[in-house]
């Protein structure tokens, strides 16, 4: 029986820490979103990481201990604005690193948009054939269209929205009578192109377009969907 025994002494905390929100990305338009935590310390054996600046824990009193994890989903507050997201490691026996931080801009708005048709009820006898209407906006977008969908609350990714064609002459424009279109892949919409909000949106659509891609008689329900300039949300 041996009459010795080794003891280490462990003073030294976490080296190489680094926390990244989103891959380093400046903003966000959702409030759920991901760490890349990173520790240079061979082994990470029974080491532990303490997280704030988050919607469960906005001050460090409000954060637990927790297993080290190089990948971490988080959960911002809710409030638009720049968030800071703090982390510090320890290892097995409590050293703790230096506290780490990595910042994010949250912006969660999407734009609104007021869509309106002048006329609701067209045919495909000429002189009755052309549905006009106009649609503004609260922010700088640089994408839109105009579609047939089957609900109200469509978003713009729907499978079941309708791209309505501008074979026959439909087309957008705003009111300094630039086209918007360049219609993209030959449909009424256009990406790529800023239109500053205060400008005030007009589509001309033609029946043959609507009776090309939906026929029947009947309400065709028409949405405008706009992506934001700033944030790349559409509207919904």
């Amino acid at each position: 029986m041996a009459n010795y025994a080794n003891l280490i002494l462990d003073t030294i905390g976490p080296a190489g820490v680094s926390v990244k929100i989103n891959g380093d990305e400046e903003k966000t338009t959702t409030t759920a979103v991901s760490l890349a935590i990173t520790c240079s310390d061979a082994d990470l054996t029974g080491y532990q990481m303490k997280i704030w600046g988050t919607a469960t824990a906005p001050e460090e009193s409000d954060a637990a201990w927790e297993s080290y994890q190089e990948e971490k989903n988080i959960t911002l507050s809710a409030t638009d604005g720049m968030k800071t997201v703090y982390v510090r490691v320890r290892d097995d026996v409590w050293n703790e690193s230096a506290t780490v931080s990595d910042t994010i801009t949250l912006n969660s708005k999407v734009p609104s948009v007021n869509f309106r048709i002048v006329d609701s009820k067209i045919s495909l006898v000429s002189g009755k054939n052309i549905a006009g209407g106009n649609f503004g906006f609260d922010e700088s977008i640089d994408a839109a269209k105009i579609m047939i969908v089957s609900d109200i609350n469509a978003r713009h990714d729907d499978d079941t929205n309708i791209r309505i064609p501008a074979t026959n002459g439909s087309f957008m424009f705003k009111d300094d009578e630039s086209l918007l279109t360049k219609e993209l892949e030959g449909y009424l919409e256009f990406e790529n192109i800023v239109c500053d909000k205060e400008y005030l949106n007009y589509c001309m659509i033609y029946a043959e377009d609507i009776a090309a891609v939906a026929p029947g008689d009947g309400v065709k329900i028409l949405k405008v969907f706009v992506r934001s300039a700033e944030t790349g949300s559409w509207s919904v």
